[in-house]
């Protein structure tokens, strides 16, 4: 299908049959004390902090919850995951979410993650160029060739979203994926005009002397939620007190994780093995309480319009 990245795609063919005819998942299981196991999937990002905060400050427990953290390399990786209920929650990007459902994975948002502030110089997504390339404005990037981790996700859907904002015609953009570590000796080497990093990468980025540009999560959507906590639609409809339990610990999390800073990057130093460094300087992203839907559907409307999906998901039905 148009815009599903081939992993994600793959991901799902050797799913979708055993999901589809699964009747259940495996029954929960308590600790001694009473508190209901669950098993919740994240990718290795500053995103994780309130989640990694939730376990050592006693926030799960509080709310019966023995949480266990379970690292994947990507949220394509984790929804299929989620829906076959290896992980009773997982993690992935609105983009991601959108895509999984117009594959016909039944995924149910049950809480926002993470997203963009209002102040482009704090944003945690950044398009950099050599200052002495090609590249030297915004309305330059109208024919670049921009370094992105996958493609027709949300770097490339919110790239488009900020520059359209700026009046760039982004008809002529090319994207050239590749992993992030691979970036900034791709953007030296001019294999690629421009590369799209994220923190802690726009730390190392900034030091090799590139130039940002566009911050374009804020630009292309100020205040909104780029990443949620999902379940499968059977282990929400089977265990919805479950579900709310961990929505209410994540309440308490984020807003945890925004009031200590200091102690967000210290867990994802500690969990995720990040440069203390680098991630000291790193901007971080919001952590908001709730379940956003309002950014979920501008995002939907430009992923039609970019071809990331083909029509827009029913959010009803993922809300």
């Amino acid at each position: 299908m148009r815009g599903i990245p081939r992993v994600f795609a793959a991901l799902v063919a050797l799913f979708v049959v055993g999901v589809l005819a699964a009747c259940g998942g495996p029954e929960l299981t308590k600790t001694a004390d009473g508190r209901t196991a669950l098993r919740v999937g994240i990718i290795p990002t500053i995103d994780a902090a309130p989640l990694y905060l939730g376990v050592s400050e006693g926030i799960f427990a509080k709310h019966g919850l023995d949480v266990t953290v379970h690292v994947a390399d990507s949220g394509a990786a984790l929804i299929p995951a989620t829906v076959k209920q290896e992980n009773q929650i997982g993690y992935a990007n609105v983009i991601s979410d959108f895509q999984a459902a117009e594959q016909g994975l039944d995924i149910k948002l049950v809480h926002n993650c993470c997203g963009s502030g209002a102040d482009p110089a704090k944003d945690v997504s950044q398009v950099l160029v050599k200052p002495d390339g090609p590249i030297r404005t915004v309305g330059d990037l109208a024919h670049a060739n921009i370094a992105v981790n996958s493609l027709h996700n949300i770097g490339e859907v919110s790239i488009k979203m900020a520059l359209e904002k700026r009046g760039v015609d982004v008809s002529g953009i090319r994207f050239t994926p590749m992993p992030f570590s691979d970036m900034n000796d791709a953007l030296k080497r001019g294999d690629v005009d421009a590369i799209w990093q994220v923190e802690p990468n726009v730390q190392a980025a900034l030091a090799a002397g590139f130039t940002p540009l566009i911050s374009n999560f804020v630009e292309a959507r100020p205040e909104a939620t780029l990443g949620y906590y999902l379940t499968s639609g059977a282990f929400a409809k089977q265990n919805p007190q479950v579900v709310q339990a961990f929505s209410d610990a994540m309440d308490e999390a984020n807003r945890f994780a925004t009031e200590h800073p200091d102690k967000a990057r210290e867990a994802v130093v500690t969990n995720l093995r990040f440069n203390p460094e680098i991630v000291s300087t790193a901007n971080l992203p919001t952590y908001p309480q709730g379940l956003d839907r309002a950014s979920a559907a501008e995002y939907a409307t430009y992923a039609v319009k970019y071809g990331a999906i083909e029509k827009a998901p029913d959010l009803d039905g993922l809300f």
